[in-house]
């Protein structure tokens, strides 16, 4: 079959694959993007669900970095931010309703509500991660850090107590130990817990409280309202046009570098010659020639099926196939006859504003440790943990006119049951999913006018996530750093010279950050420049 020459060869359009696209192509090589699936984007693409009816798997822009935005020149490709507000609605067991207002007075009366001075402590906790954050001194900019650079900085015995809190202690002993009531407990814990498979108990799950310290302590905010400052997600505000609006964004400015974007290609593995990467080739034999080739995908898939042919590679992949990977993803999409609404509400807040806030689904700390350790035997729980959004109240060409679509994840769908597979299962998660919501909004039930549901093993076979791990491998400590995804592999750089990895299985993981794709295109235009310069790549050993 004939070949197709390019100097960059990016396999997967999912964001992080985009992103490094988009920066080799601006650097002036000629890259091309190949995609297995129907459409670029992965989980953060803009999908009809239902007819007319129009979402995406991702909720929230929150990790999205602000220096890519920029870099990318997304704004002139058509990304904006309508700051809506509330940000956050957040249940609780007493039956009254956290509300994230941007007016940051407003939200700590109402933390301060939950006990005298708990504002203050809620600040506090944040004060002291973000001040751990500097005092390590790394950056999300680049490669991650070893054991040695990780804790060179951390000298005094307050340093080392705090590593042990974050990185040892699990997120109920800090809060314990910031003596947060428990409804602050409650609006932070989902945060720690998102990333893993794993509960509020489990040792080293204050790590996932670092996200945007790290950010804030890596490259200085230039704004005072930069909304990364903001600890609850959602700051940020929601793309017009709905979240499929930041890939259609990156689609774009790629595009207007010059990259050659091509869906349903599916690579079959990865070539090489005398140690180094040559291109890809597909099932039906055709080939696309590169010397560097960047796989954005799964580093399983990566490792163990597209470099199968590669005996030197036997060491990682035997690693790579005892790596846990289990993952958690399960969606319900509601089609709705109108817009929905808390039972709750306040007042003085405007129902359609708090229809349109980001919204969680676990009235308690207790009920979130109860649903995730449910998750880990297997089994399906009576309580779901659910993040949803109502996105059409933004972008109303999300549904047809007069009607809305709500998108809702669970965080607690196990991708392996216990008893019963997913062909039966699926519809009772489904049903306790639309339940767990309308606890809160009574009236949801009655604006349903169709559904649709994903389960693990949809989110496997239409999406590519091996064993429907929206992150690529959970996002604990043990996973993080030089551990992502492996040893050997952790800098984007492999053994097989011209190859790196890219996407949420690297570091530092995390969702719709693009930092995986920033870091991985800036290894490879390190390398090239330090080639020019009659340097060779720095060398990687293969594992044992």
């Amino acid at each position: 079959m004939p070949a197709h020459r390019f100097d960059a060869i990016i396999i997967g359009g999912g964001h992080s694959g985009l992103v490094a696209a988009g920066y080799l192509a601006g650097a002036g090589l000629s890259v091309v993007v190949l995609e297995a699936g129907p459409r670029l984007g992965g989980p953060a693409a803009t999908i009809e669900f239902l007819p007319g009816y129009r979402s995406t798997i991702a909720n929230s822009p929150g990790s999205l970095e602000p220096k890519i935005v920029r870099d990318l020149e997304l704004e002139k490709h058509g990304l904006r931010f309508q700051p809506i507000d509330p940000t956050l609605v957040h249940p609780l067991a007493d039956g009254s309703l956290f509300i994230g207002w941007r007016d940051k007075a407003r939200t700590q009366r109402q933390i301060d509500g939950f006990a005298p001075g708990e504002s203050a402590r809620y600040d506090a906790l944040f004060a002291y991660v973000e001040a751990f954050a500097r005092k390590l001194g790394i950056s999300v900019f680049r490669a991650p850090p070893s054991l040695q650079e990780l804790v060179r900085n951390l000298t005094s015995l307050e340093d080392q107590e705090a590593f042990g809190r974050i990185f040892f202690g699990s997120a109920r002993d800090l809060f314990d130990e910031f003596e947060l009531a428990w409804q602050t407990q409650t609006i932070i814990a989902p945060m720690a817990v998102v990333g893993g498979n794993f509960t509020p108990s489990t040792p080293g799950t204050p790590i996932n409280l670092l996200t945007r310290p790290l950010s804030l302590a890596s490259l200085a905010a230039e704004a005072g309202d930069d909304p990364r400052r903001m600890p609850l997600r959602g700051s940020t505000g929601m793309p017009v046009g709905g979240m499929g609006a930041i890939v259609d964004s990156m689609v774009a400015s790629a595009a207007s570098r010059g990259v050659d974007l091509r869906t349903r290609v599916a690579i079959d593995r990865i070539l090489t010659r005398g140690g180094a990467v040559t291109g890809v080739a597909t099932a039906d034999g055709t080939e696309f020639l590169a010397p560097v080739v960047v796989s954005a995908i799964n580093p399983r898939r990566t490792v163990i099926e597209l470099l199968r042919d590669e005996p030197d590679w036997a060491g990682f992949q035997g690693k790579m196939r005892r790596r846990p990977m289990t993952g958690k993803a399960f969606k319900v999409v509601l089609a709705l006859d109108g817009p929905p609404v808390w039972a709750a509400g306040p007042p003085d807040a405007d129902p359609l504003a708090l229809a349109s806030a980001q919204f969680r689904i676990a009235p308690s700390i207790d009920y979130l440790e109860s649903s995730h350790a449910e998750m880990q035997q297997g089994r399906i729980s009576d309580k779901p943990v659910v993040w949803g959004l109502c996105p059409s109240l933004t972008a109303p060409e999300l549904a047809p006119a007069g009607k809305h679509v709500m998108s809702l994840n669970v965080g607690t769908a196990p991708y392996r049951l216990a008893e019963g597979d997913w062909k039966v299962e699926r519809e009772r998660l489904a049903r306790r999913t639309i339940a767990a919501v309308a606890e809160w909004m009574p009236g949801l039930p009655d604006l349903i006018s169709d559904w649709r549901c994903l389960d693990p093993e949809d989110f496997e076979r239409e999406f590519g996530l091996v064993e429907a791990n929206m992150t690529h491998g959970d996002l604990a400590g043990w996973n993080q750093f030089w551990m992502r995804p492996l040893p050997g592999l952790h800098a984007y750089r492999t053994p097989t010279r011209g190859l790196y990895l890219s996407g949420n299985g690297t570091w530092p993981g995390n969702f719709i950050s693009g930092l995986s794709g920033h870091n991985a295109s800036r290894a490879v235009l390190d390398d090239l420049e330090a080639l020019r310069a009659g340097f060779a790549q720095p060398a990687v050993a293969f594992g044992d």
